[in-house]
Parts: C-alpha cells; sequence; structure tokens
C-alpha cells in the first residue's frame, strides 16, 4: 500500500519501517527468529501498509539487510546466545530450552524419555531434552512445504528475494540444558503444546517411540513398566498409531505386550500376528542380543531381563 492511496489520519498513525517491524516482533511473542521469519514480519508489513515511505510493494533484498543493521545497532535484536546465526528479540522474555529449540529449529519436537515425562508416564527426569529432528534428505521437502504455506499467491512474478530456510545445526546446550538429538527418515506425528511454542510426540507416537528405541525411553524394562501401568489407559491412542507405522517389527513387538503381556485381547491387536515371522531372529528389545526365550505366538525372542 503506498501513502499517497492511505487517507491522511490513517497516515499519522504509521511508522517507519524499522519501527513497524520492532512492534511485529514484539507482538510476534517469540524470543528467537531467524532471517527467514525477520523477513517474513517485514513481508506483513508491506502488505499491510504499516509503515510510512515504503519503497515498492514488497521488500528488497537491500532493504532488509539495511532495516535488520538497524534493528540490530537499537538493540532490538542481538545475536542469540546458543543459535549464533538467529536473533533473540530483547524485548520478549527468554525461553526455556524445550521452546527455543523448537523456535530454532520448525521441523524438530520435543520426544523418547522427554515426552514420556511431559505426559506423565515417567517419574524420571532426564538431564539431557530429547529431540527428533527429520533427516537432512527430508529437511528440504519439509522446508519447501512451509515456504509454500507462507508464501503461496503472495509472490509476485519474477525474481524475487526471500531469505532461504536452511537446515539447523543444534549447539550440545541450549539455555544451559543439554540437548539429545536422533535424525529420522521415518518423521513421527507430534503437536503444539497449548500456549507455546514447543511441539512434543503425539501420546500414540511416544508409545511407539518406546518399542523402536527403548534406550531413549529408559531401557527396554523401564519401557514395559510404564506400558503396563500406562498402556491401558492410551489404548485407543497406540492401536491407532501401531496401526500406521511401516515397520512390521513395531507392530509384533506392539502386540506382543498388548496380548501376552497385559493380556488386552482386541481384534485389532491381534491382526497383528499376521506381521509375526516364524523361523526368524526378531527380537523384543533391539539393542539386546537374541535369546532362546521366545513368543510362539508373535514369534519373538523375549531377550529382556
Amino acid at each position: 500500500m503506498k501513502e499517497r492511496d492511505t487517507p491522511f489520519l490513517e497516515r499519522k498513525r504509521m511508522t517507519s519501517l524499522g519501527e513497524a517491524l520492532a512492534k511485529r516482533l514484539e507482538a510476534l511473542g517469540s524470543p528467537l527468529v531467524s532471517d527467514y521469519v525477520l523477513f517474513r514480519e517485514m513481508w506483513a508489513v508491506f502488505e499491510r501498509g504499516e509503515a510510512r515511505y515504503l519503497r515498492g510493494e514488497y521488500p528488497s533484498r537491500e532493504q532488509f539487510q539495511r532495516t535488520r543493521a538497524l534493528l540490530k545497532q537499537e538493540r532490538v535484536i542481538i545475536n542469540d546466545a546458543d543459535y549464533g546465526r538467529m536473533w533473540r528479540v530483547l524485548s520478549v522474555s527468554d525461553e526455556p530450552a524445550d521452546e527455543i529449540v523448537c523456535l530454532a529449529d520448525p521441523h524438530g519436537y520435543i520426544s523418547h524419555l522427554s515426552a514420556m515425562q511431559r505426559y506423565g508416564l515417567t517419574e524420571r527426569r532426564p538431564e539431557a531434552l530429547f529431540l527428533t529432528l527429520p533427516a537432512a534428505a527430508l529437511v528440504k521437502e519439509l522446508n519447501a512445504q512451509l515456504f509454500a504455506s507462507d508464501y503461496q499467491g503472495r509472490l509476485p512474478e519474477g525474481d524475487v528475494y526471500v531469505p532461504p530456510l536452511k537446515n539447523i545445526a543444534h549447539p550440545k546446550r541450549v539455555r544451559k540444558r543439554l540437548l539429545n538429538t536422533y535424525s529420522t527418515r521415518r518423521y513421527g506425528k507430534f503437536r503444539r503444546l497449548r500456549g507455546k511454542h514447543a511441539r512434543i510426540a503425539t501420546i500414540g507416537q511416544t508409545f511407539l517411540d518406546m518399542l523402536d528405541l527403548p534406550a531413549r525411553c529408559g531401557g527396554m524394562l523401564h519401557v514395559l513398566s510404564v506400558w503396563a501401568e500406562s498402556a491401558p489407559i492410551y489404548l485407543e491412542e497406540i492401536i491407532a498409531r501401531v496401526d500406521a507405522a511401516q515397520d512390521p517389527i513395531l507392530k509384533v513387538r506392539a502386540g506382543y505386550i498388548l496380548d501376552e503381556q497385559l493380556g488386552i485381547t482386541d481384534r485389532r491387536v491381534l491382526a497383528w500376528k499376521s506381521f509375526a515371522q516364524r523361523g526368524s531372529s526378531r527380537v523384543l528389545d533391539p539393542g539386546e542380543p537374541f535369546r532362546e526365550t521366545h513368543s510362539e505366538e508373535w514369534m519373538l525372542s523375549i531377550n529382556v531381563g
């Protein structure tokens, strides 16, 4: 929106580009932003005509760099202490590690023992924050989806500058808390915590993760204890997530625990027996060697204990 197209009284309430962007950053409520997010907010200032004397219909690379430098000079933003290529917004209160990592990485989510603790499935309080990240090959696809969501139908024709979404290099510690990251092509299901920036594996995904990587969940003995106490409570969520799992061994492990360990006779669970393989060397605990003790029904080595 150009100034000459704006009523005089409305123009009087407008501010400079730097001030308008600073207000948007404060309203965004995020203590950490990337260049991508900073530019996206500047784009919104142009679209909505929130500043005076805007040159052009959308921000240029030079305008972005100049305004970013101004915000840094005025200490509206500073380089973040943990993510040095991102910006700490000083008008917004800082957040703990679980919030910051999810602001830094739009695709990562809290998982494994940290998710178990957040759901009250375990009394253990891990020193490290467990985080699941998409494998590098998947990040490019997810970034493209995020870009399309932000700019679909908003970009004019021609060569337009937008800072790229980049792969995030997480430090060993964030806000003094140790990170324990895991990258996978089998990207799981997650949800955003209400009123928060943090994302967490769904309850069904959390139970599935226990069977896939029990070492990240306190060990298989602890996993079996958690399933015995809490699986009946979340049975519907577990069955739905296990049904959708692509790896057959996860269905077999879940089926064995629910059927033989917990005595749950659900036809959907019993249907997973079709994924059992006679003569296979499948094990209940993927981190331990094969043992002769096994389940005949589920054709699974019970290598725990």
